[in-house]
C-alpha cells in the first residue's frame, strides 16, 4: 500500500525504533532550594479544578531526590481509556524511570472518560484549563525543570495534546500525539511548537483520510499535520521525506523559534499505539509488532527539545 502525504524530495534513512540522536543533554537547571518531597512510585492523586475534583496518576522515578530539577511528561489517554491502561500499553513508566522523569497521567471526565478538547482555556471548567491547573500544581509540589515539561496523548488525548499546542496558555517544551489530528484556523497564531505525530494509514476509528468520528469530525491527517509545519512556521529547505514499504517519515527542521515537526505514517497501521499494547481494558493489541516504536521515538524527541533549546 503506497501512501504519499506531502510532496517532498526523499532524503536520508530513518531508524524507526529510535532516532539515534547524539545531541548533548541540556545543562542541569539550578537545584531547588528546599526539598520537595513526592510520594515514591505510582500513586493516585487528586486536584480541584474548575470546581471539580479530578484525579491523576503520579509516577515518581526511584532516583528522584526532591532537589534536582526533574523533567515531567503529561500523558493523556484516549476515549474510554484510563491512566493505568495507557501507562501499561505505552511502557512510559519504564522510560520515565530510566530517564529520571516524573510521569503525570490524568483521568478524563464523564462515562466514558473523555477530553473536551474544543472548549477554550478561558472556560475554567474546560480540560485545557484543567491541564494548566495540573501543571501548576505539579510544578509547585515537586522539584520540576520548567524547561522540560512535555505533553503526549493518544486518540482523543492526542487531539487534546494538539489543542494545547494550539492554545499555548500552558507552556510545554514539546508535544507528542498519536492517532488524533487537530488543527483549527486559530492555530495559525499558535506559539512555536515542536511536535512529533504518528498515525496508521489503515486506521478505521480515526481514518487517515478524515471522517466523522466519535469525538467529532476530524480532517485528513495529511492536511491537518502539514499545517503545523506550514503557515509560515518551517522553511521548505528544511523539509525531508524518508519512505519505505512500512513507514513514511516527514520532517521539518529549523522552524520558527528553533522548533521541529516530525510525522510518521505507519503504512497499514491501525488505531493504536505503534509498538505498544492495547489502549482499552480487555482489548488485544494489533500494534505490538509495528515497525515503529512510538514511545522510543517520542522520548528521544523530547530529550532533544527542551524549551530552552527553542
Amino acid at each position: 500500500m503506497a501512501v504519499v502525504i506531502i510532496a517532498m524530495a526523499a532524503a536520508g534513512i530513518v531508524l524507526y525504533g529510535a532516532n539515534g540522536a547524539t545531541e548533548p543533554r541540556p545543562a542541569e537547571a539550578t537545584p531547588c532550594e528546599t526539598v520537595r518531597t513526592l510520594p515514591a512510585g505510582t500513586t493516585t492523586q487528586k486536584i480541584t479544578s474548575g470546581g471539580h475534583t479530578r484525579t491523576y496518576l503520579l509516577h515518581v522515578p526511584p532516583d528522584y531526590d526532591g532537589t534536582t530539577r526533574t523533567p515531567v511528561v503529561l500523558m493523556f489517554h484516549g476515549l474510554g481509556g484510563d491512566p493505568e491502561t495507557v501507562v501499561e500499553a505505552t511502557d512510559m513508566a519504564t522510560r520515565a524511570d530510566a530517564d529520571d522523569t516524573i510521569l503525570v497521567v490524568p483521568l478524563g471526565r464523564g462515562k466514558p472518560a473523555q477530553w473536551r478538547f474544543r472548549e477554550p482555556a478561558t472556560d475554567p471548567e474546560s480540560d485545557l484549563a484543567f491541564v494548566g491547573d495540573l501543571v501548576g500544581h505539579v510544578e509547585r509540589a515537586g522539584c520540576v525543570d520548567p524547561e522540560r515539561v512535555f505533553a503526549a496523548g493518544f486518540s482523543n488525548g492526542s487531539a487534546l495534546t494538539l489543542a494545547l499546542a494550539c492554545d499555548g496558555s500552558t507552556r510545554f517544551a514539546a508535544y507528542a500525539a498519536v492517532a488524533g489530528p487537530y488543527y483549527e484556523p486559530k492555530c495559525d497564531d499558535a506559539p512555536p511548537a515542536s511536535i512529533i505525530y504518528f498515525h496508521g494509514t489503515a486506521d478505521t476509528t480515526v481514518p487517515f483520510s478524515g471522517a466523522e468520528t466519535v469525538i467529532g469530525k476530524l480532517p485528513p491527517v495529511n492536511d491537518t499535520m502539514s499545517k503545523w509545519a506550514t503557515r509560515g512556521r518551517c522553511p521548505s529547505s528544511g523539509a525531508t521525506t524518508t519512505a519505505d514499504e512500512d513507514v513514511h517519515h516527514f520532517s521539518w527542521r529549523s522552524c520558527r523559534g528553533g522548533t521541529d515537526v516530525d510525522i510518521y505514517a505507519v503504512v497499514g497501521g491501525v488505531h493504536g499505539w505503534p509498538g505498544g499494547g492495547p489502549m482499552s481494558p480487555g482489548r488485544t493489541s494489533r500494534t505490538k509488532d509495528s515497525p515503529v516504536d512510538a514511545t522510543a521515538l517520542l522520548w528521544a524527541f523530547f530529550q532533544q527539545h527542551p524549551a530552552g533549546g527553542q
